[in-house]
């Protein structure tokens, strides 16, 4: 269950919501923007008490530390409502007090309008990111990040607003297939068979394979051909840097080897696992699978299997379809001890095995 949001995180939520406006909002419109607040909007009765009685405390607490939350009364249609806004006329941010480095470290200010001190290398950091999120394609806040460039730029030497040259490394693997691509793809072109060694992730061994291309796919930096194995008869995804001595069908150059099939769809392996891809007539095996709060919550908001069951500490019960059993179990492993496997048995003997040999592997003993 997701943590929930702190006093702080309300506090700033509020005043940001009341500072983008420059007319009153109504309480339903302020709760349906707060986070913390919006199951007070059509809950029940109970929930919209709490929710009252949360908002009132923020509400005096922001109040007492000098924020402006003045209630007023306006008119919408001719009927009278009541609603909050900032009293823009006593409100503004503290001065942004930028350290030289000869000044040393920070330093409460001695007296008048409070100050935000920050150093010359986080303030250039600061440019970067506003330089950055400018010039992001129909950004709807690309003005207001140039107007907070310019604001703080002012301040600042012309070295540090200068860019800053950014040195990006070659993929290794990106540059060791390349040649593999431009076969790969002239056989997707040309529907044309193809023949390879491929260097399993397992167990790094490698074995010939026949397959026909259906397409390429570039995902998580990756280059994937999606295609019929001929050898096992079902659609795998392969990934193009454990492809080696890649060659295509010579015979009738111009005659395509196959058709795809009109229900294919490159769209269909985005995203996909290695263990959700097998032989079309495979069904796959149920596994479930449990995870430790808070990794629970990253594989729900990453829509890793169906929730079957959420325990009162976060935990979580997962369920999956697996047609390929050792990429998930390794991949469950990889979580370093915030997932295990449930069920079924086998495959859940299979994890404790498998944990069992890398335990002994890196000499840490059994596996729980």
């Amino acid at each position: 269950m997701p943590d929930a949001p702190t006093k702080l995180q309300r506090w700033l939520d509020v005043v940001a919501y009341l500072a983008s406006h420059r007319f009153p909002v109504s309480t339903e419109d302020l709760w349906s923007n707060v986070p913390a607040y919006e199951v007070g909007v059509g809950g029940s009765k109970r929930e919209k008490q709490r929710v009252r009685r949360t908002f009132e405390r923020d509400k005096d607490e922001l109040r007492e530390l000098g924020i402006p939350i003045e209630t007023v009364q306006y008119s919408i249609n001719h009927e009278q409502d009541s609603g909050y806004q900032l009293a823009r006329r006593d409100f503004h941010l503290p001065y942004l007090k930028i350290l030289r480095e000869a000044e040393g470290g920070r330093s409460a200010p001695a007296g008048g309008s409070p100050a935000f001190e920050i150093s010359e290398d986080e303030a250039a950091a600061a440019l970067d990111g506003l330089r950055n999120l400018a010039a992001i394609p129909a950004f709807p806040l690309a003005r207001a990040a140039r107007s907070a460039f310019r604001k703080l730029a002012f301040d600042l030497e012309p070295d540090a607003i200068a860019e800053v040259p950014v040195v990006y490394a070659g993929d290794p693997e990106a540059v060791a297939t390349r040649d593999v691509l431009h076969v790969l793809s002239d056989a997707v072109r040309r529907r044309k068979a193809l023949s390879f060694r491929y260097r399993a992730m397992s167990s790094g061994a490698e074995e010939a394979r026949r397959a026909h291309g259906f397409g390429l796919l570039f995902q998580h930096g990756r280059w994937y051909l999606v295609a019929h194995d001929l050898d096992r008869d079902g659609m795998r995804m392969f990934r193009a840097g454990r492809m080696s001595a890649v060659a295509l069908n010579t015979r009738t150059p111009g005659t395509p080897d196959y058709e795809v099939p009109s229900t294919f769809s490159l769209d269909d392996y985005t995203g996909r696992k290695a263990w959700e891809l097998g032989a079309e007539t495979d069904e796959g095996t149920e596994a479930t699978v449990h995870f430790r709060f808070p990794r629970s919550l990253w594989a729900d908001r990453n829509s890793h299997g169906e929730l079957i069951e959420e325990e009162a500490d976060g935990a979580q019960l997962r369920r999956f379809v697996v047609h390929r059993s050792d990429p998930f179990l390794r991949w469950v492993l990889s979580l370093a001890g915030d997932a295990r496997v449930e069920s079924p048995p086998e495959l859940r003997d299979e994890f404790r095995s498998l944990a069992a040999r890398v335990a002994e592997l890196h000499g840490a003993g059994a596996a729980e």
